[in-house]
């Protein structure tokens, strides 16, 4: 994609989040609305997006796959328990120093879009996959019922994390975040 085709994309996002904000309702803002807003042709805008619901959704999908991307890369690298028990701390970390401005109305938004939750739930079974991952190899010797249980309790207590975490301030996020960890 040029250059230009992002700008207008990032323009076209950045645009929806403004509109919904200012609204406080996804349903009552239209691609036809965004177009006006910009300046842009509505045919220009369904080049990217079909509905409102694809603009949030698409957002959801970039932060995940920048998620899973590093998360991938840093399992790959690891070796020892010890690095395992590193990448857990620091994925936590990283997740919440990546929040963006955004993230609270995203995440309230793809709370209830339908395809954002089918999304939500698999991307659940993804991550799942990578914590267990991340478990057995930082904490070894754990057996596979166990391994599911705290699996499951993590990403449990991570989307709740998740879900408090985007309301508050970014400078209290840290504070929070270590009392999270220190809780898990």
């Amino acid at each position: 994609m040029t250059s230009e085709k992002t700008k207008l994309k990032d323009r076209i996002v950045r645009q929806a989040i403004n509109s919904v904000r200012k609204n406080h309702k996804v349903d009552e803002v239209s691609l036809l609305t965004i177009s006006k807003e910009l300046g842009v042709e509505f045919l220009e805008i369904t080049k990217y997006f079909s509905s409102m619901e694809d603009i949030f959704l698409d957002q959801q999908k970039k932060t995940w796959k920048s998620t899973h991307r590093s998360l991938d890369k840093k399992i790959k690298k690891a070796k020892t328990p010890g690095d395992f028990k590193y990448l857990f701390d620091s994925f936590l970390e990283d997740f919440v120093s990546d929040l963006g401005p955004d993230a609270d109305l995203n995440w309230e938004v793809c709370s209830f879009i339908p395809v954002c939750l089918e999304f939500r739930e698999a991307n659940k079974k993804i991550l799942a996959n990578k914590i267990r991952n991340i478990i057995k190899r930082g904490w070894p010797g754990k057996t596979n019922n166990v391994l599911e249980r705290q699996t499951d309790l993590i990403i449990l207590s991570f989307y709740g994390f998740i879900d408090h975490v985007i309301h508050k301030p970014k400078k209290e996020r840290a504070k929070i975040l270590k009392d999270f960890r220190n809780m898990l």
